[in-house]
């Protein structure tokens, strides 16, 4: 059985550690083994010039063209398939081949997808009290609800909740989430068959 390689491009480790378990699960679901190469950028706002960098370094064949390429970006406020165009742009304009390019937007914020499927969160800590918020684009406003889901299992989220996201990722119930997110989770399987 051959291998994907899969680069995952993202801001943080709130979105590492989310993605990458989701990657996992989609290729196990679909018998694949994968070797995930993780690329953070060096903070969130410098995620869009540091992703035009590494798309600039696989044109002049610095770093080999992964198989698939997830790349992450919170969605801050835009449209998810508006982020999702200009994510397209970026590698067409460069004009780099990328077998499998997969789109990661959460809309507006990844802790979003962290407190979407609220058994999820309750079955890595069964004393957190997860509140699935209204959509409303708001700064820290889906960050400050993890943390504070956590705080009431009597435990201090010292990432802030990353450090549980690649537990939630294994429980999520794909059902549950938002449109954000079912349109990153159906091509993920797809670049896997």
């Amino acid at each position: 059985m051959s291998r994907f390689e899969v680069v995952c491009f993202c801001e943080d480790i709130a979105h590492e550690r989310f993605i990458t378990a989701l990657i996992q699960r989609a290729a196990e679901e679909r018998n694949r083994l994968v070797h995930i190469q993780v690329l953070n950028a060096t903070h969130g706002s410098k995620v869009w010039p540091e992703f035009r960098q590494y798309l600039e370094e696989l044109k002049k064949g610095r770093r080999p063209v992964p198989d698939v390429l997830v790349v992450v970006i919170d969605g801050n406020c835009k449209r998810a398939a508006q982020v999702r165009k200009e994510i397209e742009q970026d590698v067409a304009r460069l004009g780099v081949h990328i077998p499998h390019l997969v789109c990661a937007v959460p809309d507006p914020h990844i802790e979003r997808w962290y407190l979407e499927d609220q058994h999820a969160l309750k079955a890595v800590l069964p004393k957190a009290q997860p509140k699935k918020l209204r959509y409303k684009c708001e700064r820290d406003r889906y960050k400050q609800a993890l943390r504070e889901s956590i705080r009431a299992a009597g435990i201090e989220p010292l990432l802030g909740g990353a450090e549980y996201g690649e537990e939630i990722a294994r429980y999520l119930n794909l059902h549950r989430l938002d449109r954000s997110f079912k349109s990153f989770w159906k091509n993920l399987c797809e670049a896997f068959r």
